[in-house]
């Protein structure tokens, strides 16, 4: 990845510019260029000529719209790129949609992935964006791919979080909440704290400073909003939330240490997809309730579990540890999609031998 110059996240902030130089002589000219650079570098939105901001082999926002829209069109007959809503900023939640009728709403088995819920795990975007490259590019050769297109409906929203990942990009690269401002001099609401399902409970926060702060109400965020108005309109029959870090596949409840109702069933899962990521590279990723982890209340899987009784997983990537934790590697990117990739492939067959179940 391009080195970047990470002291420029803050260029927005009257504290940043320096006093107005003395006119005449060379520490005059150096702080007017210096001033120069500042202006011209420090856009977290790309405005004027700047270069568009850098992920390096991670997806921007811009390099995730552009991606999506050419896949739709490369492959128009089973794929359809449309907007789940907006964000605080105005950005579009881009979904693409994946079926071999994809202009219908048939009587098939629905399976979500969603992506990008916190702005610093970029990896948790790319993981589903490959998954839809992949399921494009091998339909019609691959059997397995084939088959799941044409039986049921896949939708895959890879970024749900888009300005906070834009500011984890230009600005601030461990950036975990959306950029709401809070009136307060603080930014930003944690979206899988803002969902409707136990809302306000253990392991959420009121603060607005504190990195898991659950907005003032529940759905309060227009990214939360548009993933709840989504699914109650298109109602899966499971899905996956990918995250990271520390290699887990997480089950409902968050909110409390409570067993859920079907516990049975939402373990036997989350062990046959981890079996099925072990068999590619080996790698360990430990099946769980997610409250063993630690409590987390209002998130996404709780709100669905909760409400349509459809079973949904977290799926914590790459790294196992926080070395390095959030700032995987590149070269990282292409094996975790590869071992994820039959873990999604599974619970989609699964979903479509059920049908549309409710536990």
């Amino acid at each position: 990845m391009q080195t970047r110059l990470k002291f420029l996240g803050l260029v927005n902030d009257t504290n940043d510019i320096p006093p107005t130089p003395l006119k005449g002589g060379i520490s005059g000219l150096l702080a007017l260029l210096f001033l120069f650079f500042i202006f011209f570098n420090g856009s977290c939105d790309n405005g004027g000529n700047n270069p568009p901001p850098n992920a390096g082999m991670y997806h921007t926002y811009v390099e995730l719209d552009s991606s999506l829209h050419a896949l739709a069109s490369a492959h128009s007959q089973i794929a359809q790129v449309s907007s789940i809503g907006k964000s605080v900023e105005g950005r579009e939640l881009w979904a693409i949609k994946i079926s071999d009728n994809v202009n219908a709403q048939e009587n098939e088995a629905r399976v979500v992935l969603l992506g990008g819920h916190h702005a610093r795990e970029w990896i948790a975007v790319d993981v589903p964006l490959l998954i839809a490259e992949h399921f494009l590019a091998q339909y019609g050769t691959e059997p397995k791919i084939t088959a799941l297109i044409d039986n049921a409906e896949i939708w895959i929203v890879p970024m749900v979080n888009p300005d906070g990942h834009q500011y984890s990009v230009t600005s601030q690269r461990l950036w975990r909440k959306n950029r709401r401002n809070n009136g307060d001099g603080t930014f930003g609401v944690d979206l899988n704290r803002n969902y409707g399902f136990q809302w306000g409970g253990p392991g959420s926060s009121g603060d607005s400073f504190s990195e898991i702060y659950r907005g003032p109400s529940a759905f309060s965020e227009p990214e939360a909003q548009a993933v709840r108005d989504f699914l109650q309109a298109h109602t899966p029959a499971a899905l996956i939330s990918y995250h990271n870090f520390s290699q887990l596949i997480l089950y409902p409840w968050g909110y409390t240490n409570d067993a859920p109702p079907r516990r049975g069933l939402l373990d036997s899962l989350a062990v046959a997809m981890a079996n099925r990521i072990r068999d590619v590279h080996g790698e360990n990723y430990t099946p769980e309730q997610a409250s063993d982890l630690y409590l987390a209340s209002g998130d996404t899987n709780d709100w669905l579990f909760g409400v349509f009784s459809v079973p949904g997983f977290t799926i914590e990537l790459r790294p196992r540890s926080s070395s390095p934790g959030f700032e995987l590697p590149e070269n990282q990117i292409q094996p975790t999609f590869e071992e994820n990739l039959p873990a999604a492939l599974f619970l989609m067959e699964w979903a479509i031998a059920q049908g549309n179940v409710t536990l």
